[in-house]
């Protein structure tokens, strides 16, 4: 049972996220309605949004793309503009879900570098790539070589500071008006 509450409270997306997850290509899923769910009770009010809310899987993500453009334009969401922001914007969310306390840091990490390596070891998150080895291979034995300094007793810290940071670093300041933990 507690573990599909922090299931489902890690796949509660946020709007940044959403829209960065359109932006890579990844289909949607039933997350998406939950999304819009979360949305409405935030207050947010818009005639797409309401159409997702009855939404039921299987989705076709052309009709799904669609729909969310039409939410785009009626919210005056903000537009991702490169790849490279549509990543940022998920390991945001990830981490903050992660510092919430939502999601525990192997499955964070686990996603982040499985998306590091679909998007061809992208750069801007190939440090959670890192730090996903780093804590596997800590599980496992003694010694890794991902993370300077990464061993058994201080491998969470190294984590959350590292999050931490990020944070600090990819406040998304110009989606925070659209999210719906902050209306």
């Amino acid at each position: 049972m507690i573990l599909e509450v922090m299931l489902s409270l890690a796949n509660q997306r946020y709007t940044s996220e959403v829209y960065a997850r359109r932006f890579l290509n990844i289909g949607p899923d039933s997350s998406i309605v939950g999304w819009a769910e979360n949305m409405v009770i935030a207050g947010f009010h818009s005639p797409h949004l309401d159409i997702l809310l009855g939404e039921l899987e299987p989705f076709n993500k052309f009709e799904m793309d669609a729909l969310l453009d039409r939410i785009q334009r009626e919210l005056k969401l903000p537009s991702i503009r490169s790849k490279s922001e549509a990543l940022e914007i998920i390991a945001t969310a990830y981490g903050r879900r992660f510092i919430a306390g939502k999601a525990d840091s192997a499955s964070t990490l686990f996603y982040l570098s499985e998306l590091c390596i679909a998007e061809r070891y992208a750069n801007e998150i190939y440090d959670f790539y890192l730090l996903h080895f780093a804590a596997v291979d800590l599980a496992i034995d003694e010694i890794q070589y991902y993370w300077p300094d990464a061993n058994r007793t201080n491998i969470e810290e190294i984590i959350r500071h590292e999050f931490i940071s990020w944070l600090q670093n990819h406040p998304l300041t110009e989606w925070k008006k659209f999210e719906w933990d902050n209306a």
